[in-house]
C-alpha cells in the first residue's frame, strides 16, 4: 500500500515537473510567436538584458510587449485557477469561482468607474482591485452579521449573490453614463478581458502580489483538505474552521482581484482547470493546487497565443476562455464526478 502511494507520488512529482517545463516553454514560445516574428536567441537575450547587437524593433516589442503579455498571461492563469481550487474547496461547491462572494463584479465595477473617471491605466487597475477586495470584504462582514452563529458557508454564499449583483448593478449605471463615443467602448472591452495592453508597470504592481498570494497559498493545502470535509470533521481535527476559512478566502480574493485588475474579466479558468486536473490526480489538495496552478497558467498561455493567431483582429479572451471551457466542463459534468477522484 505505502510503495503504491510512493509510486502515485512520484508520478505527480513528474507530472509537476512536466507542467513546470510545459509553462517556460509556452513562455518563451508566447514571446517568440506573434506578427512579428522573433528568433528564440534573440528573445532570450533580451529576456536576460543581452541586448547589444539586437534591433531597436526587436528590443522595443519583446521587452516593452511581449514579456510583460507572456507573463501576465502565465500569472493570470495561475492566480485563477489555485483561487478556484482554494473557493471550491472552502465551500464543498464544485461551480465556486473567483466570483463567488462578488470579487469579479466588484473588481469590474472599480474599473468601469476607474474608466469613466480617468481612463488612466493605473487608475483603472488600483481601482479594479481595491474595489475587488471591498465586495469580498463586505461579503464577510454582512455574511457574519445575518449569519447569528449558524453555519457561515451558506451565508456566505447567499450574501456573495446578492453583493456581486449590487456591483453588478454599479456597472450598468457607470455604464449608462458612459460616454458613447470613448468611455463605454474602453469599458466594454475591458470587460471581455484582454492582455493587449499589458505593460511592465501593471506587471509590477500585480505580478509580486500575485506571487506571494499563491506562495501563501501553498501552505494552506492543509486546511483546504479539512475544510471540505465539512466543518464538523475539520473542527474534530483541530482545525479553528472560521479562522481558516477566512484566511484563504482573503488570500485567494487578493490574488484573484489582483489579476482581474490586470486582464479585465476572465471566466472559466478558476473552473475548468481545477476540474481537469481532479479528474487526472484526485481531490488531494497537496497535489491538486500545484498541479492545478501549472495548468491554469498553461492553460492562459496557450489562450492567449491563440487569440493573438487566429484571426487578423485580436479576439478578447473572456471570450475564448468561455468558448473553450464551457465545452470542457460539460465534458467533466457527464462524467459524473465532479469533486471526486483518485484520493
Amino acid at each position: 500500500m505505502k510503495s503504491g502511494t510512493r509510486r502515485r507520488t512520484r508520478r505527480i512529482h513528474i507530472l509537476e515537473a512536466v507542467l513546470a517545463a510545459a509553462c517556460a516553454a509556452l513562455f518563451l514560445a508566447s514571446v517568440c510567436i506573434g506578427r512579428y516574428r522573433i528568433p528564440l536567441g534573440s528573445a532570450l537575450g533580451v529576456l536576460f538584458g543581452q541586448t547589444e547587437g539586437l534591433p531597436r524593433t526587436v528590443v522595443s516589442i519583446v521587452g516593452n510587449s511581449r514579456i510583460p503579455r507572456a507573463a501576465a498571461a502565465l500569472l493570470v492563469g495561475m492566480a485563477m485557477s489555485a483561487a478556484g481550487v482554494s473557493y471550491q474547496s472552502v465551500f464543498s461547491n464544485p461551480m465556486a469561482a473567483p466570483d463567488i462572494l462578488g470579487a469579479a463584479s466588484g473588481s469590474a465595477c472599480g474599473a468601469a468607474l476607474g474608466i469613466l473617471l480617468s481612463n488612466s491605466d493605473p487608475v483603472v487597475q488600483l481601482m479594479a482591485f481595491v474595489f475587488g477586495l471591498g465586495a469580498v470584504s463586505l461579503t464577510l462582514a454582512v455574511s457574519r452579521i445575518v449569519s447569528k452563529g449558524k453555519s457561515t458557508v451558506i451565508y456566505l454564499i447567499l450574501v456573495g449573490m446578492v453583493v456581486s449583483a449590487l456591483f453588478k448593478s454599479g456597472i450598468s449605471l457607470v455604464k449608462y453614463f458612459a460616454d458613447v463615443e470613448n468611455t463605454l467602448p474602453a469599458i466594454t472591452f475591458w470587460l471581455m478581458g484582454g492582455l493587449t495592453n499589458v505593460t511592465g508597470g501593471q506587471l509590477l504592481f500585480a505580478g509580486p502580489l500575485i506571487v506571494a498570494c499563491l506562495i501563501a497559498i501553498f501552505f494552506m493545502r492543509w486546511d483546504m483538505n479539512l475544510l471540505s470535509f465539512g466543518d464538523e470533521e475539520a473542527m474534530s481535527m483541530g482545525l479553528n474552521v472560521r479562522s481558516a476559512r477566512v484566511r484563504i478566502i482573503l488570500t485567494a480574493t487578493l490574488m484573484s482581484s489582483a489579476a482581474i485588475s490586470l486582464s479585465g474579466l476572465i471566466g472559466w479558468v478558476g473552473i475548468a482547470a481545477p476540474h481537469i486536473c481532479r479528474l487526472v490526480i484526485g481531490a488531494n489538495n497537496r497535489h491538486l493546487l500545484p498541479v492545478s496552478t501549472l495548468f491554469g497558467g498553461i492553460f492562459l498561455l496557450v489562450i492567449d497565443l491563440i487569440a493573438r493567431m487566429m484571426l487578423k483582429v485580436e479576439i478578447p479572451l473572456g471570450i475564448l476562455t468561455a468558448i473553450v471551457g464551457a465545452p470542457i466542463f460539460l465534458w467533466i459534468l457527464f462524467q459524473g464526478d465532479f469533486l471526486g477522484g483518485g484520493e
